[in-house]
């Protein structure tokens, strides 16, 4: 039988994604001891259990190919190389450069990156429950299907994606939403096989099949010109995302209602897509475990992100890291339009984004991390969630070895080859 008892950790983080997976390594490589808590069977974050199978936000967006992030990231990225995935850029009709990815990859390149930085990771676990020593949080409580026990540390970073940490901690919770009264709408990737090499996804056509296919449909394709159609690497196999829906992504009842709408409408197109010459004989190989989401709930930070910076392209002596991608808003389901980033191409990301107001030891990354409504399309993807991912687990450590002044976060990060 495991061992249940109490564990102590200097860094305990929340979440096994993009930004999770950085943190905990970045956190590890100070020396601290750290752990990282993630509910499925494995790391990857969307890239494994939504089969948002795109990294944005590694490169600037423009004619030339300059890099936004390295460090961990990138090194996830040498990963993916070694074990056979292309990891070569490529341009998306949105004209940014975009990493496409094979999701088994993801997960075996994620226990590596781990395993090399001798994490404690702890896989199909729960946070239920967090304990407070005033404005301190100092264990959380783990769920798994063996019973509940506790891990305490100096430091925490939530990088869950839905603020889970944050939430039981007690921290001021905001959506901010562009909307106000919804967040931005989830989408269902579906990766298809049945299609030969060579045959091309005829936009044109797809776009007259579901114009007339709208005409009478009690509901509407809302992507109308067929939504983004890729090639993935080492299988060949097509990767589609074409389904969006609104949804609460919090609730069972909501979030499942919306994972169900979306399988209906998964097989519902493919039957539309037969009808391109060389689909005929195509079919969903997979969904992800869950839908994708784009926003739920967030803490407040110390200091946000803003559209307004990101559109300056402001740089600050304090960035703890680049934020790249342009600010992608989906106001709605099919409906989505981009900011670009000005000045040089990217905006530094101020550290006090990555903390929690109200959180003396609480570190946020990813979609957590502190963002404006506008500037949140920017900083929530998985290229710059890399970014925050590591700043958050340097900044986790140095603060429990008393050590969190800016200068030294910076030049710890530059040492462990992130861009700022």
């Amino acid at each position: 039988m495991t061992d249940r008892r109490a564990e102590r950790y200097d860094v305990v983080v929340v979440g096994g994604g993009a930004a999770g997976m950085s943190a905990a390594v970045a956190a590890a490589r100070t020396g601290a001891k750290t752990a990282l808590i993630e509910r499925y069977g494995f790391l990857g974050g969307a890239a494994s259990n939504s089969l948002v199978l795109a990294y944005c936000g590694f490169f600037q967006k423009g004619e030339r190919q300059v890099t936004a992030v390295r460090g961990i990231g990138e090194h996830f990225l040498n990963i993916l190389g070694d074990i056979g995935q292309d990891v070569s850029p490529l341009l998306s009709p949105s004209g940014n450069r975009i990493i496409l990815l094979d999701p088994e990859a993801v997960k075996f390149a994620g226990d590596r990156l781990l395993e090399q930085a001798n994490v404690s990771v702890f896989l199909h676990s729960r946070v239920t429950g967090a304990t407070m020593e005033g404005d301190r949080t100092s264990s959380v409580t783990v769920t798994d299907h063996g019973g509940s026990f506790e891990l305490s540390a100096g430091a925490f970073v939530d990088a869950s994606g839905e603020a889970t940490l944050s939430a039981l901690a007690g921290v001021e919770m905001t959506a901010d939403s562009l909307m106000g009264q919804h967040v931005q709408p989830a989408s269902m990737p579906v990766r298809i096989g049945g299609v030969a090499p060579g045959i091309e996804f005829d936009r044109e056509r797809v776009a007259a099949i579901i114009a007339e296919h709208n005409k009478t449909a009690d509901k509407p394709i809302q992507r109308a010109d067929g939504g983004i159609m890729f090639r993935l690497p080492i299988s060949n196999d097509y990767w589609w995302m074409a389904i969006d829906l609104a949804t609460d992504g919090l609730t069972g009842s909501d979030l499942g209602a919306a994972e169900r709408q979306a399988r209906w409408e998964a097989w519902r197109n493919l039957g539309l897509l037969r009808q391109l010459p060389g689909f005929e004989t195509a079919y969903i190989i997979s969904t992800g475990p869950q839908i994708g989401i784009r926003e739920t709930r967030r803490p407040r930070s110390r200091e946000d992100l803003t559209g307004e910076a990101l559109q300056q392209g402001l740089q600050r002596e304090d960035g703890i890291g680049r934020a790249a991608w342009p600010m992608e808003v989906h106001e709605a389901p099919g409906k989505v339009r981009f900011i670009d980033i000005g000045g040089e191409g990217f905006a530094d990301i101020p550290p006090g984004a990555l903390q929690a107001a109200g959180g003396d030891n609480l570190f946020l990354a990813g979609r957590v991390a502190g963002a404006d409504a506008v500037a949140y399309g920017s900083s929530r993807v998985m290229g710059t969630a890399f970014c925050t991912g590591q700043a958050a687990g340097v900044l986790a450590a140095l603060n429990i070895a008393g050590k969190a002044n800016i200068a030294a976060v910076r030049r710890e990060l530059v040492s462990q080859g992130a861009l700022i």
